[in-house]
């Protein structure tokens, strides 16, 4: 898959779907969207304390760095939106994003980052 905003390495392991929606809401948001974790393996996510049914060990969620100010965070969370996602965790240092089908969706919710 080619994408605009993101480079291969930036999305490895990412479900196509996911990272399609991640290019279309960088276009619409109109400043850089930084992935901060994509797929992880199952020792990666231990390490960090994720869940053990964690979307982001099949590649179907990703955090994202957290706009610096809260005019940009809203302007992201709108861009998200608007690209399709509708499982968003708004988080003090970052927001998650997921298009797992067996999750709840709609949900967005706020969350502290560990």
């Amino acid at each position: 898959m080619s994408l605009k905003h993101f480079t291969d390495a930036e999305v490895a392991g990412l479900d196509e779907t996911l990272s399609g929606k991640l290019d279309q809401a960088r276009e619409y948001v109109g400043f850089p969207i930084k992935i901060t974790c994509g797929k992880r393996t199952p020792e990666q996510n231990a390490a960090v304390g994720g869940k053990d049914d964690s979307s982001h060990l099949l590649g179907l969620a990703a955090d994202l760095q957290r706009p610096p100010g809260p005019d940009e965070a809203v302007q992201l969370a709108w861009a998200l939106g608007l690209a399709g996602f509708d499982r968003i965790e708004i988080a003090d240092k970052h927001f998650h994003v997921c298009v797992n089908p067996s999750k709840k969706h709609p949900c967005v919710w706020r969350g502290i980052s560990k």
